[in-house]
């Protein structure tokens, strides 16, 4: 991650809010049909509150309000965004760093904080955010080495790196169990299918020494 990332970099400048006199039962349903866990409350532009799903869900368990109950069934018990809400969000400035933005997501057990400027809120960062501004990226596919392969230099066996351009062995690798003349030394046998470190050759089969001796 940059050093100089800022929150303006990363905020969010779209996000979800409600008024205070909002029904609970329309939050509720902004909650679910936005697929997120938190709203942020705000008083004109002023952020002043929170409203979780396990908020909105309890005091609507309390109040007897379930999911088959009427559109103003909420509105009737007097049960509004304002009533169940929890305290504020943190919040920071825009020109704050990131990193210090890292460090109060951990620090106050919070999964986004708001950006505010002059009074009012102007963006929302979540820890998703942060994570994604933090991760390390190559920008070209290489995957690390290994270490046996930073040791000496070479591709371990049976890597992509061992393979020719026709999907088989590179002749380089198959050479390295073959002996002078080409024959192979180990391997399995194609007589018996026995696995052995000192294959010969025998009318045209690479053989273990006991089926040459057949």
């Amino acid at each position: 991650m940059r050093t100089d990332t800022t929150v303006r970099d990363v905020m969010h400048r779209e996000f979800l809010g409600v008024s205070e006199s909002d029904p609970l039962r329309d939050a509720a349903a902004l909650l679910v049909d936005e697929g997120t866990n938190c709203l942020v409350v705000l008083r004109g532009g002023e952020p002043v509150g929170r409203l979780g799903c396990r908020d909105a869900l309890g005091a609507l368990l309390d109040a007897g309000v379930g999911a088959g109950d009427g559109p103003t069934a909420d509105g009737e018990s007097g049960l509004t965004v304002g009533s169940v809400m929890g305290p504020p969000l943190p919040t920071v400035a825009p020109d704050d760093a990131l990193a210090a933005v890292e460090e109060r997501l951990v620090s106050e057990g919070v999964d986004r904080v708001v950006a505010v400027e002059n009074g009012e809120a102007v963006g929302v960062v979540t820890a998703g955010d942060a994570l994604a501004a933090g991760a390390p990226r190559t920008g070209n596919g290489a995957r690390e080495p290994l270490p046996d392969e930073e040791a000496t230099g070479e591709p371990r066996r049976g890597d992509a790196a061992t393979l020719g351009s026709d999907g088989g062995v590179d002749p380089a690798v198959e050479a390295s169990s073959t002996d002078a003349s080409g024959s192979p030394t180990q391997g399995v046998c194609e007589s018996c299918g026995a696995l052995v470190p000192d294959l010969v050759t025998a009318n045209g089969q690479a053989v273990c020494p006991e089926c040459r001796e057949v």
